[in-house]
Order: structure tokens, then C-alpha cells, then sequence
């Protein structure tokens, strides 16, 4: 079965599969993150990522990459804020963020035990954060 999903207003910048595969986690220049529904075209949750900052501000966050945990808990966002966001995957609570990168966070991944996400920024630098949930 093929579908098709569009966002809004912007483009996709990034996207996770959720561990029961049945829904997909988008991240775009909409600066939200996006839950789809493998099974509806429609998305069946969207929560801000940028803590309610007009989308047209130069400051307001926007997340170029996301990670669901392999047990499926968390999310982990990072972009052009700088800053690694950890969320709960069930209800989209901002669980914790992490300042450190001097540059946009390119690119973020879950260690294979959950307890870590490691994330690379343009300013050449890799992180490995500590995971508590």
C-alpha cells in the first residue's frame, strides 16, 4: 500500500519510524514535531518544537533531525537552536535540553541501549549525552 502525507507549510527536514513501525515522527520548517499515522493521510498529533516562537523569527529553534529510542519511549530533536530536546514519546512533554553545540545540530542518534544520544553539529563537534527517563 502506498500513501501519501504532505506538510502544511514547509518542508520535511527529517523523519523517524516509530518501534512498532506504525507511525511515522517528521521534523520540518514548520517547527513542530509531526506524528503520522502509517494507516491516514492526516497527522494524528503535531506539537511545537521551538516553545510557541512565531515561525518567522530569526531565533525560534528548527529541528533538521529526529530520533525515536529503540524502546520506543523517547524522541530526541536537534537543529539550529543548538540545543539536543528529549521528549516523551506518549505525550510530547519536554522531558529535557541540552546546550553545548556552537553550531546547528546536523544530525542525531539513540546508543543501541537508550541510554545515550550522540549528536554532531556543524561546528565539528560530537556529544554524547546522558539519558535518564
Amino acid at each position: 500500500r502506498v500513501s501519501c502525507h504532505t506538510q502544511r507549510m514547509g518542508g520535511l527536514n527529517s523523519l523517524a519510524l516509530s518501534k512498532d513501525q506504525t507511525c511515522v515522527v517528521t521534523v520540518g520548517q514548520e517547527r513542530r514535531l509531526t506524528f503520522w499515522d502509517l494507516r491516514d493521510p492526516n497527522p494524528v498529533h503535531v506539537q511545537p518544537t521551538d516553545g510557541g516562537a512565531d515561525v518567522a523569527s530569526p531565533s525560534s529553534d528548527e529541528a533538521l533531525c529526529v530520533a525515536v529510542s529503540g524502546d520506543g519511549k523517547l524522541i530526541a530533536t536537534g537543529g539550529t537552536g543548538q540545543t539536543v530536546k528529549l521528549w516523551d514519546f506518549t505525550n510530547c512533554k519536554l522531558l529535557s535540553e541540552g546546550p553545548g553545540h556552537s553550531g546547528t545540530i546536523q544530525d542525531l542518534k539513540f546508543s543501541p541501549d537508550d541510554k545515550q544520544v550522540v549528536s554532531v553539529g556543524e561546528d565539528g563537534s560530537i556529544f554524547i549525552w546522558n539519558v535518564f527517563s
